[in-house]
């Protein structure tokens, strides 16, 4: 059986990942959800720094908002960049 990938897809998420302040925000948010102010402040960067880097990833795909009223709130839910931050992890260890 051959398995097909997406290569645009897949390289656009692997662009995504390519940057140490953008893979932070991916393990912070692969447990919980979190609002630009919470990234910021979890992270030590400003809340435009914060909405930058949470943009690219939203169009790699790799978090998705939620909104709460005025407030947005973002999570990952993209397996791909889960599994890459899981062998990542592992790797760290």
């Amino acid at each position: 059986m051959e398995v097909f990938l997406d290569y645009q897809k897949e390289s656009k998420i692997l662009k995504a990942l390519a940057h140490p302040i953008r893979l932070k925000m991916v393990e912070l948010l692969m447990d919980d959800e979190c609002c630009v102010t919470d990234v910021s402040n979890a992270m030590g960067i400003s809340q435009s720094t914060s909405s930058q880097h949470l943009g690219i990833l939203k169009n790699a795909g790799i978090v998705f908002p939620k909104k709460y009223g005025t407030k947005t709130c973002y999570i990952v839910e993209n397996q791909t960049a889960q599994q890459i931050m899981k062998i990542l992890l592992k790797e760290a260890k």
